[in-house]
């Protein structure tokens, strides 16, 4: 009697297994042919001297060599610069033309305020964010260098078209650059002496999803982007010898 009932168990599980790993085959397809392509650089950091280095999840990064980080307990996060940002392409200037050096300063307070705020919730409490550079600290400098809103309406027309479009218009907007992205570069500066010691460099598409809701805002994508770089970041300081750190997925089944 107990066979039955067993051997439905047995099967409940191996279908789910097989669904997750049908899910897990198809993000991690997803992840490489939906990947932004990495950015020439703005010149906030040299991308010459940088390369893509394993275990981290940016596009590329430098760090110097023989630095004792255990001797910072404290970070102060600049204001994110802008001035780099590329110059806005034809994309851009039919969307928001009117608004975009309104945009482009929310958004980098935004960033600032999302770096800010992953250190201060740091489980693990690698540093403790100062409200101004003091001595002895690390000094964070980010540089918002590419910035594309997402296109409200070819978003709401894939959310009300019918089943299958979505997709379809997904491919388009990946084939022609008409979807939100976004670019930046960093550096880590000893605060006493000015010394770079870390630099990094990535640059991201809104991730695919079927249904997307945060498509129907103009930078609900980019926020999305750069919540993930903060966190990733923060990933970094608390990182452990021979940890990789995976890129974010460019594949989610949530709307939002």
């Amino acid at each position: 009697m107990w066979q039955r009932p067993l051997m439905l168990a047995i099967l409940l599980i191996s279908i789910v297994l097989s669904g997750c790993a049908t899910i897990d085959s198809m993000e991690s397809s997803l992840d490489k042919r939906m990947k932004a392509p990495p950015a020439d650089g703005a010149g906030f950091v040299p991308m010459q001297q940088m390369a893509k280095r394993p275990g981290s999840p940016f596009d590329k990064a430098w760090i110097k060599q023989g630095v004792n980080w255990k001797s910072y307990t404290t970070i102060y996060i600049a204001r994110v610069h802008t001035d780099f940002l590329l110059q806005a392409n034809w994309w851009q200037q039919s969307l928001r033309a009117d608004r975009m050096q309104q945009d482009v300063e929310t958004m980098a307070a935004f960033m600032r305020t999302q770096f800010i705020n992953a250190f201060q919730n740091d489980p693990y409490h690698r540093f403790r964010v100062v409200p101004a550079p003091e001595s002895g600290s690390l000094t964070l400098e980010l540089a918002l260098t590419e910035l594309v809103p997402s296109h409200v309406l070819l978003d709401a027309l894939k959310i009300a078209g019918p089943y299958g479009s979505g997709v379809a218009a997904m491919g388009l907007e990946r084939a022609t650059e008409a979807q939100s992205t976004v670019a930046f570069e960093g550096r880590v500066k000893d605060t006493n002496t000015g010394e770079t010691l870390a630099m990094f460099a990535d640059r991201e598409y809104a991730k695919f999803r079927l249904i997307d809701l945060k498509g129907l805002t103009w930078y609900g994508n980019a926020e999305d982007i750069i919540t993930n770089w903060s966190s990733q970041c923060v990933r970094i300081a608390n990182r452990r010898p021979g940890e990789i750190i995976k890129p974010a997925s460019t594949f989610s089944l949530l709307p939002w």
